[in-house]
């Protein structure tokens, strides 16, 4: 198909999934992404023919990438030139581009998908990276669910146990580029780099998709993941650690979860991780950066635990305990980490919860000390404190309270 056709049928479906149904939405991406893959590996008797110019892989990424962007405006008539405009993209068009991008891959196989993973996976993560895709919050949400999609229904579906598990490494790779960027930025300590805190906003869209797919592999790799874990030259485990310390939450909470994943898949490394949160969550505790990413990452596996038939040892949880106690009581020493400080104490207490009534009873008059304390203990108390306190104390007061009531529940 002549590269100009494409680009005409690539429009014409963009428009059609402008404020589209349901079934006009599923019909339109299965024609799109059939399409783009005929385009690509085109039939025999089309081949022969010497005056059509096959479109390239990367044309056929960056017409779908202009739907995902731009929606139906992605073209000027007369060319394939993009449209530099602003507003926001139809929903029903990313959504639809999002099933085409799965019908594409569904229909080149899950060969071609082994073969091409690493420049397919660097495209769509340059998707949910894209300012166009992450104009809003909302819209930033929504992109990286568009993203996920595509990895999980993909890679998850089209590639055996060995594909898997060098798209995990392809995966790994990517997280690590990303982070070595962001270091850099965080770095730089000349505020002449304006771009910088964009690249760390962008960055962690990238490394919400990626670390949710890498935990989705591992979780269905299970045992077989072993490698991805022991092999020095791929260091899983010191990248997703890694990640914890990103500037962003949304990156830190994927990271944690990404750990539990692997946990749960490899029940003996649970111990040694909880193990490992805690000694870097004790070394690192000025770093407002690390006490919320360790503490999350301690949560997350605290959680997975009953996932596990072996579990931890008993010790453990007066491990956490401990540290909990101890995030709260130095809260207010520093100001700068009070926020971080309380939020970390209370979600390990919270998950301390989750273990059941066999462990959380040996600690429950600590607790019940700490529960207490958070809370004013008579009437005068509470009116003597609303008369006092700026906002930021108020702040970290609701969100102890917040989360004693979380745990208690």
């Amino acid at each position: 198909m002549w590269t100009a056709e494409l680009e005409n049928v690539a429009t014409l479906c963009f428009k059609a999934l402008e404020n589209s149904n349901y079934g006009v939405r599923v019909a339109v991406s299965k024609l799109l992404g059939t399409v783009m893959a005929t385009a690509l590996m085109p039939k025999q008797a089309t081949v022969m023919r010497q005056n059509v110019k096959r479109a390239t892989f990367d044309e056929v990424l960056e017409l779908m990438a202009t739907g995902f962007l731009r929606g139906g405006s992605g073209f000027l008539k007369s060319g394939g030139e993009m449209l530099k405009v602003g507003g926001s993209v139809n929903r029903e068009v990313r959504v639809g581009v999002t099933q085409a991008y799965v019908v594409f891959v569904t229909t080149l196989g899950g060969q071609w998908l082994e073969r091409s993973f690493a420049t397919f996976l660097s495209h769509v993560l340059d998707l949910v990276s894209h300012p166009r895709a992450t104009q809003t919050h909302v819209e930033a949400v929504y992109s990286r669910r568009c993203v996920s999609f595509i990895l999980r229904a993909t890679v998850g579906s089209l590639l055996g146990e060995k594909a898997q598990i060098a798209a995990a490494k392809e995966i790994c790779q990517a997280i690590g580029k990303q982070m070595k960027a962001v270091e850099a930025v965080v770095n730089d300590t000349s505020s002449e780099n304006k771009s910088g805190a964009a690249d760390i906003a962008a960055s962690q869209h990238v490394m919400v998709c990626a670390l949710q797919e890498l935990g989705s592999l591992v979780q269905s790799l299970n045992a077989t993941a072993s490698p991805l874990i022991q092999e020095a030259s791929i260091g899983l485990l010191e990248i997703v650690t890694s990640v914890l310390l990103h500037p962003s939450m949304a990156a830190r909470l994927a990271a944690a979860w990404c750990l539990r994943c692997v946990a749960v898949a490899l029940p003996f490394q649970l111990t040694p991780f909880l193990d490992r949160c805690a000694e870097r969550l004790n070394n690192l505790k000025t770093s407002p950066e690390a006490v919320s990413g360790y503490s999350f990452a301690m949560a997350a596996l605290l959680g997975g635990v009953h996932q596990c038939p072996l579990g931890i040892p008993h010790a453990k949880g007066k491990m956490v305990v401990s540290i909990a106690e101890d995030l709260l009581r130095t809260a207010a020493q520093n100001s700068r980490l009070s926020l971080q400080r309380t939020q970390a104490g209370w979600l390990l207490l919270g998950a301390l919860m989750t273990l059941g009534p066999s462990v959380v009873r040996y600690h429950l008059p600590k607790m019940l000390l700490l529960w207490r304390n958070v809370f004013p203990r008579s009437l005068k108390e509470l009116e003597a404190e609303k008369a006092r306190g700026d906002s930021f104390t108020w702040q970290v007061t609701l969100e102890g309270r917040a989360g004693a009531l979380c745990g208690k529940i």
